[in-house]
């Protein structure tokens, strides 16, 4: 696996709020409504970004059957944070979400984990897509945050890759948002499916690697990467 190298939060921050300022413009764009992207979410977000930063300098691998319940890490983060007060409040959906997510037959981790092993060996681009596919479309892998979780573990594989990660930004905004919509009204199964998820995910996969930004962008210098694994 290539070096691992650390996010620039700030850097990732400042992206999010540009489009967090625009967000009313750029709703009107939007193939449905979406939902106020707020401080908290904002906030919540990049804590996400931290935790699958961390995973990736661990060598976590979301996809071994020992690890896979710590996708639930990421749903939390992105609805409450880290704060123990918000996830005692949480405390309820949280675990309701976690009975959904390895008991849901057609759409929980079994779903996510057999088509993953299916179509490992495609690019990484590809399996990204097809893991934001399988998190996003009917039934959803989570009861809720499906699109930002999603967005976390897309990033965490293609970091995985040595790539950078997938940050909302002015300019790929339409580009999230109107596909993203497509993909949560498409069901996991059925004959339907069988034809038009490989598309869905084939337009994705192109999405996400033309849209892939600088790699200097959301990445620290080399110096800070260094203090940081050292500092592990």
């Amino acid at each position: 696996m290539p070096a691992t190298r650390r996010l620039d939060l700030r850097a990732i921050e400042r992206a999010l709020r540009e489009v967090q300022g625009r967000f009313g413009e750029l709703s009107q764009c939007f193939t449905e409504p979406r939902d106020p992207f707020t401080d908290e979410v904002l906030h919540n977000v990049l804590e996400g970004y931290a935790l699958i930063d961390d995973y990736v300098a661990r060598g976590v691998d979301l996809f071994d059957l020992q690890q896979v319940n710590l996708m639930l890490e990421i749903n939390a983060t992105v609805l409450c944070g880290r704060d123990p007060a918000r996830r005692l409040e949480f405390a309820p959906h949280l675990a309701a979400t976690e009975a959904h997510f390895f008991n849901n037959v057609e759409g929980g981790i079994k779903d996510l984990f057999n088509w993953y092993s299916a179509y490992h060996s495609e690019s990484v681009w590809k399996r990204a897509a097809g893991v934001y596919v399988r998190i996003l479309s009917k039934p959803q892998l989570f009861i809720e945050g499906n699109h930002r979780s999603g967005s976390l573990i897309v990033s965490y594989l293609l970091l995985r890759a040595g790539l950078p990660p997938f940050v909302l930004t002015l300019d790929n905004a339409k580009g999230y948002y109107n596909p993203s919509s497509v993909i949560r009204n498409s069901a996991k199964h059925g004959v339907k499916a069988l034809f038009e998820l490989p598309k869905i995910k084939k337009k994705y996969a192109a999405f996400l690697e033309d849209q892939a930004p600088d790699p200097q962008r959301f990445f620290l210098g080399e110096e800070h990467t260094s203090a940081c694994q050292g500092g592990a």
